[in-house]
């Protein structure tokens, strides 16, 4: 098995559980998008060759507009890939289920492996039933301002596990608590100032700019 042949079966078996719910599928990107309000909600399907199997990585994605409109306004590096919220699939599922919120475990992640047609089979029956148990309350939940303010500053100090890329999760949630008026706002600035200092040049260097610009 290939992993073309792979992704072109399992995205067209799964293709009708995803357009219940409006989402669009881009082949190409191995991507199911729709648009809900300011928000723009995706599940990838990343498909890669791993020994003797196609493993597929599961990631859900939300990016909030206004957030992110911001934020590329002070970006010096223009191809980067914005995330708002957003992570494995199964660090989704440990917050659903358990209310899992700061990323310390050092458990690896499990990805999904195909290796013959069965497990392709398994996954058609598996993954519509995450698409309405986690990833659509997920994405219901927290496709707003107030939540991404909610979730990202609740823990500053901590690795959250709704944006993993610190430097980067930084910088959107002073964006979401300015957007939002929180009033611990300053207080947060505060603090991330402090978790950044160490960090690489180019997000220190946007962290200066976004506490200029939002204050």
């Amino acid at each position: 098995m290939n992993i073309k042949d792979v992704s072109d079966e399992l995205l067209s078996r799964i293709h009708d559980s995803f357009k219940e719910f409006d989402f669009v599928l881009n082949k190409s990107q191995s991507e199911f998008k729709r648009n809900v309000n300011d928000c723009t909600q995706i599940v990838d399907l990343f498909f890669y060759k791993k020994g003797q199997f196609i493993t597929i990585k599961p990631e859900i994605r939300i990016k909030e507009h206004q957030i992110e409109k911001i934020y590329r306004a002070v970006s010096q590096i223009k191809d980067r890939k914005y995330l708002t919220l957003g992570n494995h699939l199964f660090e989704i599922v440990k917050y659903i289920d358990h209310g899992i919120e700061i990323d310390d475990s050092e458990e690896e992640i499990r990805d999904w492996l195909v290796e013959d047609e069965d497990d392709i089979s398994k996954l058609v029956e598996i993954i519509p039933k995450y698409l309405k148990e986690t990833i659509l309350p997920y994405f219901d939940q927290n496709s707003s301002i107030s939540r991404v303010d909610e979730l990202l500053n609740k823990y500053p100090r901590e690795l959250s596990i709704h944006n993993v890329m610190y430097p980067l999760r930084a910088n959107i949630a002073i964006i979401a608590a300015k957007l939002n008026h929180n009033p611990k706002f300053d207080e947060l600035v505060e603090i991330y100032d402090e978790e950044l200092l160490d960090a690489e040049g180019t997000y220190r260097e946007e962290f200066v700019r976004l506490k200029r610009e939002l204050k």
